[in-house]
């Protein structure tokens, strides 16, 4: 299931599609290939934000790590959807 949101940084913000959502990280893809997804950002799941997020490349995607803990109900939330 796809999961639309948005990252924040400083400069811009960038709409990407969430995927593997768990409670201590994510997979982000950007819905626009010309941005670069990298470093401390806030992350916005649908409505839920901003949370914040270290986002790094791994493997030729971008992980997303919650710099604290998602709430178990945004996880069941989103798992329902």
């Amino acid at each position: 299931m796809a999961i639309y949101g948005e990252c924040i940084g400083v400069l811009e913000r960038t709409p990407v599609t969430i995927s593997a959502l768990d409670g201590l990280e994510c997979q982000l893809e950007a819905r626009t290939g010309a941005n670069r997804i990298e470093g401390l950002l806030d992350l916005w799941i649908g409505a839920i934000g901003p949370l914040p997020v270290t986002a790094e490349h791994s493997g030729g995607r971008v992980r997303a790590k919650f710099r604290e803990p998602l709430d178990e109900r945004i996880i069941a939330h989103f798992a329902h959807a």
